[in-house]
């Protein structure tokens, strides 16, 4: 699949990549097995709004022809990877890959997930840092 486009901004996606950074860090992570879901939920969110507070990248990848239809996302800072996530119908395509294209190696990468070891090998140089945030 290389039907998508690559698009800077988050535009009216934000409650989008809230809702499915949560979700997905929650499901897929080692680090939140044992956090009640509502404390989770309640706290992460405040760690993404401080995140979002500092103006990151946002990366989308797009429907070409509909770019409101939105296949995976990354949001990075200088030095600093946050969270890529791709929908998983769509995962296993190279959109992961695609969204971390231009980002300066070597990088911290601040949240680690399950699904992230398929991308490691190409995150070699890279090291992870919970401490990011």
């Amino acid at each position: 699949m290389s039907d998508y486009g690559i698009v800077e901004g988050i535009g009216d996606a934000r409650s989008l990549v809230y809702s499915t950074w949560l979700r997905s860090y929650e499901h897929s992570s080692p680090m939140t097995k044992q956090i009640p879901r509502k404390v989770f939920f309640a706290e992460h969110h405040k760690i993404l709004d401080g995140i979002f507070a500092r103006n990151p990248t946002v990366r989308m990848a797009v429907m070409p022809e509909d770019p409101s239809v939105v296949f995976g996302w990354a949001v990075y800072e200088p030095g600093t990877l946050h969270y890529v996530y791709v929908k998983p119908d769509f995962r296993k395509h190279g959109i992961a890959r695609a969204l971390l294209a231009d980002l300066p190696r070597p990088f911290a990468y601040s949240h680690w997930t399950y699904i992230l070891r398929d991308l490691e090998k190409h995150l070699a140089e890279c090291q992870f840092n919970p401490y990011g945030v």
